[in-house]
């Protein structure tokens, strides 16, 4: 008589197990799971098979690595990013930095500016000339020691050049949004414009930031203007699975 028995490879029923405490409730989101010595030893599998494992459940986007320290836990709740409040001008500080706490998340920034020529594109929203010289600000940030979104924003040298806030991470004001920044050299931020495209990820993306097989992004091109003149504009890319885009407008 043939046997109904299913045969499940070692691995899948490691990640079945993980998988269930982390549904019951027994491993939250932060929490760390055992590492690949620790599910070897518990599991008397090889090293291949507790990677598979963690690799399997990575894909799925329950959890999340980071290096040096381990394989954790994503945190189920999204990010919320409402719009347009977040640009209001009584959040002094980086909106990332406002929902991070919102959240009760800790925020990490990866950052580099540097000085450049306007590549045609971004000549052409700040309205420049092909070539002049923009300040290019890089970022990666993470919560919780998770990446959530990646971007590169450009500010007309023209406007910010020997200002205090020609850098936007030195100075008096270092670390505070681009209202109050730009707020503080007479040009009042009045509007902000954003395209939003949801495509796949390319492959530097979804290494850097971490982003399960599947998992699209949401690329912003931002762009903030004052009395009309362009100050800033930026393309913002982030996981789709890691904020909830909410917008509360007035209806004219």
């Amino acid at each position: 008589m043939m046997s109904t028995q299913r045969y499940l490879p070692a691995y899948v029923e490691i990640a079945d197990d993980i998988r269930h405490r982390i549904s019951s409730g027994a491993l939250s989101g932060g929490d760390k799971i055992p590492s690949e010595r620790e599910l070897c030893e518990q599991w008397h599998v090889s090293t291949i098979t507790a990677r598979k494992a963690i690799e399997s459940l990575r894909a799925e986007g329950l959890v999340y690595g980071v290096r040096g320290r381990g394989t954790f836990v994503r945190k189920g709740q999204p990010l919320r990013r409402i719009a347009p409040q977040r640009y209001w001008r009584p959040h002094s500080k980086a909106t990332y930095k406002h929902e991070a706490e919102t959240a009760g998340r800790t925020v990490a920034v990866e950052h580099s500016v540097t000085s450049v020529k306007a590549p045609a594109e971004v000549a052409e929203r700040l309205g420049l000339a092909d070539g002049d010289q923009v300040k290019q600000i890089t970022y990666l940030i993470r919560m919780d020691d998770q990446p959530v979104s990646a971007s590169v924003c450009w500010e007309p040298l023209a406007i910010t050049g020997g200002t205090d806030i020609e850098d936007p991470h030195q100075g008096p004001h270092a670390g505070s949004g681009i209202v109050p920044r730009f707020d503080s050299i007479g040009y009042r931020v009045d509007r902000v414009k954003e395209i939003l495209t949801i495509r796949m990820p390319d492959p530097e993306e979804a290494s850097t930031l971490d982003i399960p097989p599947g998992v699209p992004v949401v690329e912003i091109q931002q762009t903030f203007t004052s009395d009309g003149t362009p100050v800033e504009t930026a393309d913002i890319v982030f996981p789709a699975d890691r904020y909830t885009l909410e917008y509360d407008m007035e209806i004219r």
